[in-house]
């Protein structure tokens, strides 16, 4: 899990506990949390109680299925350019380029 700090706004990557998440929406005006894997679902139906209260949270769950032509685009240092239309997400890099369509947990 990674909590990235980005201006007035917060972005977590991966199954967060609950406790990080409110502390990072306490010091940001919104939080991003982009679980991905097969475990995101164990993970979201463990912690969903628990952060109904967090109104600075939103959760998108990353397809699984997504997974293996994002790694493709995985280098050791790379520059990717993010593209969002109609609730898609399309990331592009010199190798090419991904589709997601994240689904909204909260």
């Amino acid at each position: 899990d990674a909590l990235f700090l980005l201006g007035e706004a917060s972005l977590e990557v991966g199954q967060p506990e609950d406790r990080p998440l409110a502390k990072a929406c306490a010091q940001a005006d919104a939080v991003f949390v982009y679980p991905f894997g097969h475990a995101a679902e164990v993970w979201w139906r463990g912690i969903e109680n628990k952060l109904t209260r967090l109104d600075r949270l939103q959760v998108w769950r990353i397809p699984a299925e997504a997974a293996p032509a994002l790694a493709e685009l995985a280098e050791r240092s790379m520059q990717l350019q993010a593209t969002v239309m109609d609730g898609v997400l399309t990331l592009s890099s010199t190798k090419g380029s991904v589709q997601v369509e994240p689904e909204r947990w909260k």
